[in-house]
């Protein structure tokens, strides 16, 4: 009973605020979700001393203390900023948001969609991805957002439904890899995120920012699977509402090979993408997040150490 009527309360609260923001003038809610976030950074202690621990993971002696904290405070806030501003999708991307998106290397996406064999957009926790999905579906491309089922159906539903909105095919997490098989050889481009270390999905140890960090294999194994073009495409998002989209050029492997060895080094050229883009816009990235969580286990050290990696 009370974990029903706390349920109860957050979906309509949430389903309220929803409406609320969207009724804002953009500037004053993308004020909003950038003081949310510089609050969340002065009162949320684990977190913030995580994102200072992980910089200094990163950089080590390469930049000072107070720089580091300028870029976590920095990354709070442009996660504020973000979160506003998708909640506000559905209804005003159109009339305020399109507008400031910058696109550039947009003809090698281009290029990889016209073969018509899909892509697997790789991408990151950076800038504002949940727009980046929404303008490639605006975009007239086909596209498939891959979504975590959330704990309550109906707030799940609401996610759905805005994402259904904008164009996009919304596709769980826990569905069918043929699922996004099938979407990939129809032509669809499909955006994974593959900074973070979840013990949900497979993955391998890679180099990231000189250290071994978890990155899933599965966005490697579907692309070689299906015959997709690997991708690169992030969305930067900077003060005042303006927003950058990045299309990097089309990762080509040397094989299609789904051995574990051709996966891993195909995997770890994704991170180093990502690692040199958060190099250029540290003040973007998720570095509350624990991305060197996992460890290397004793039987996976000798092949690490064969692919390069220190361990």
């Amino acid at each position: 009973m009370a974990n029903r009527f706390k349920n109860n309360l957050i979906y309509f609260a949430a389903k309220n605020i929803f409406r609320l923001i969207n009724l804002l003038p953009r500037r004053l809610a993308l004020f909003i979700g950038e003081s949310l976030g510089l609050t969340a950074y002065l009162c949320v202690r684990k977190e913030r001393r995580r994102a200072l621990t992980n910089l200094d993971r990163a950089y080590g002696a390469e930049i000072s203390f107070r720089r580091k904290k300028e870029i976590a405070r920095s990354g709070f806030i442009t996660f504020g900023r973000s979160i506003m501003e998708a909640m506000r999708l559905q209804r005003h991307y159109q009339s305020q948001i399109a507008p400031q998106i910058e696109v550039v290397g947009e003809e090698h996406f281009r290029r990889a969609y016209d073969r018509g064999k899909g892509i697997v957009g790789i991408t990151a926790h950076i800038g504002n991805f949940e727009l980046l999905a929404a303008y490639i579906a605006q975009s007239g491309y086909k596209c498939g957002a891959i979504g975590r089922e959330l704990y309550d159906k109906r707030i799940d539903d609401i996610l759905i439904a805005n994402r259904s909105a904008m164009g996009l095919v919304n596709v769980r997490t826990d569905d069918s890899p043929m699922t996004i098989i099938r979407l990939l050889k129809s032509g669809h481009a499909i955006g994974f995120l593959i900074d973070t270390d979840s013990f949900r999905v497979s993955g391998e140890l890679t180099d990231f920012f000189g250290r071994p960090a978890k990155t899933p294999i599965g966005p490697t194994q579907l692309g070689l699977m299906s015959g997709a073009a690997f991708i690169p495409i992030f969305c930067l998002s900077f003060p005042g509402g303006k927003y950058r989209i990045v299309c990097g050029e089309e990762l080509v492997p040397e094989s299609r090979e789904r051995s574990r060895e051709n996966v891993y080094r195909i995997t770890s050229q994704m991170t180093k993408v990502i690692e040199n883009l958060i190099r250029e816009y540290p003040e973007q990235w998720i570095w509350m997040h624990n991305r060197w969580h996992t460890r290397p286990e004793k039987d996976d050290k000798k092949f690490l150490t064969s692919m390069g990696l220190k361990v």
